[in-house]
């Protein structure tokens, strides 16, 4: 499965950098504030398996970071986009950006 890991590009300019979901969202900007910082494919079992992806893609961003990977570790208010849909980090799991719900 093709993911991209997406990240706020100016820390300083950005009022929501590292805010849960709740507090992010009215201000949340993906194409203003965020840029890709890593493109990958990751062989799963089960497409289906949202969440099941989004956790191992975030251990992998923290515990074994590919060496071409520049970003910072997976954190709150990063992004990975799945298939085209984008996923919110948030302080307790993922947030589905274009709906709002959790996950």
């Amino acid at each position: 499965m093709e993911y991209k890991i997406k990240q706020i590009k100016n820390y300083n300019d950005c009022e929501y950098i590292f805010d849960w979901w709740k507090l992010a969202q009215d201000k949340f900007n993906l194409e203003k504030d965020y840029e890709t910082v890593y493109e990958g494919e990751l062989e799963v079992e089960d497409e289906t398996d949202t969440v099941g992806i989004l956790e191992k893609l975030f251990f992998i961003f923290n515990m074994k970071h590919p060496q071409d990977f520049k970003g910072h570790s997976l954190s709150v208010s990063d992004v990975v986009e799945l298939n085209g849909k984008n996923y919110y980090c948030d302080s307790n799991g993922w947030v589905d950006v274009e709906t709002g719900r959790e996950l």
